[in-house]
């Protein structure tokens, strides 16, 4: 069976102007991977030029009563972004919100032990935050709409004594080994409530919700085309909280068996995950299969509901499905336990990218 050491953080991510590959658990105090030497080729160029080169994001996804999203906020140095998508389960309602912004330096900051990224806009605010000295992880957004939208509103609250169901850093090579993606993981269970007010109706609130949620928090040296996959699901199985993150990329490294950034969350304790095949035959809106070659994942993703964005500026242009579904099938645990379950809600993303 598929086996990744995880070993104790180091004291930073950069040593000797070089990059230290693996996956961690612990708490460390910076996720900051400026500095490397040479990352893109034998002419050295000064810091400043290849800082620039370096993509910044944060994703927070929820599963909550009768929701389910994600919020994001993107910072790529010539520009940045947000995206709040999410869907109510019962109606099959979809909500979607994307604000483009120009950049601003420390939008999303390098810090571990207390971490704040907010988005401001007179009609649109977000907040991402956590204060392990606190011990508090939150996400507050709050959406004006418009005629085909409601105003929206969301507070999730977490603890970290209490909710936490694990964490973990995994920095790998992207796609060689002079330069690098460095993630940090974090997935817990939370409590809060959603709010929405329709154009002309009254607020319709759900309150005093439990749920589970999933942060991942990412510094990457940006290639001038790229394509990446995400599948993120969550939920209680047979009374065990469950959290997983999977992931491909068209500059995944050569050692993937070695250094990938797949993990099972399972009640405090994570599970390596190896490296993953996503395939979709029948389209991206169509059955997506998920699997390995260990025998650890055998998944089918069914998509729902579809949220499809496509941004361009300059030489610049993106384009990426954010996709809500249900995950059916079955992960092995290290310890070999077998984790089975149907209807898992998830989340999905496909991104295309060019620069």
């Amino acid at each position: 069976m598929y086996t990744r050491e995880v070993l104790e953080p180091p004291k930073s991510l950069i040593q000797n102007k070089k990059p230290v590959f693996g996956s961690f658990r612990g708490v460390l105090n910076r996720l900051d991977i400026r500095g490397i030497y040479m990352p893109f080729g034998v002419v050295p160029l000064p810091p400043f030029v290849t800082n620039i080169r370096i993509k910044s994001k944060i994703s927070y996804t929820f599963s909550v009563g009768d929701f389910i999203g994600t919020v994001e906020i993107n910072d790529i140095k010539i520009l940045a972004y947000t995206d709040v998508v999410f869907l109510e389960k019962s109606t099959g309602k979809r909500f979607a919100y994307r604000h483009i912004m120009r950049p601003r330096r420390r939008l999303i900051p390098h810090e571990l032990r207390a971490f704040i990224s907010t988005s401001h806009h007179r009609v649109r605010y977000i907040r991402i935050s956590w204060d392990r000295d606190k011990n508090r992880i939150s996400l507050l957004f709050s959406m004006k709409g418009d005629n085909a939208r409601p105003d929206s509103y969301c507070a999730l609250i977490s603890h970290f004594d209490e909710d936490v169901i694990g964490d973990a850093i995994h920095v790998v090579p992207y796609p060689s080994m002079r330069r690098c993606s460095a993630s940090y993981q974090l997935a817990f269970s939370l409590h809060g409530s959603i709010s929405l007010t329709p154009p002309g109706q009254e607020t319709k609130t759900m309150e005093d919700s439990d749920g589970m949620g999933f942060i991942d928090l990412r510094r990457t040296y940006l290639l001038f085309r790229s394509r990446d996959e995400f599948v993120t699901g969550m939920g209680i199985v047979r009374g065990k909280k469950v959290v997983f993150r999977i992931e491909t990329s068209s500059n995944e490294t050569v050692n993937a068996d070695k250094y990938n950034a797949n993990a099972l969350f399972i009640d405090k304790d994570m599970t390596p995950l190896p490296p993953i095949r996503i395939t979709h035959p029948h389209g991206l809106n169509g059955r997506w299969n998920i699997q390995d070659t260990d025998g650890m994942v055998d998944l089918v993703f069914t998509p729902i509901s579809d949220t499809a964005r496509t941004l361009s500026l300059f030489l610049f242009r993106t384009r990426y499905h954010i996709i809500y579904g249900t995950f059916e099938g079955a992960l092995l645990t290290k310890n070999g336990e077998k984790i089975a379950f149907k209807q898992l809600s998830g989340i999905a993303k496909h991104n295309l990218l060019r620069l």
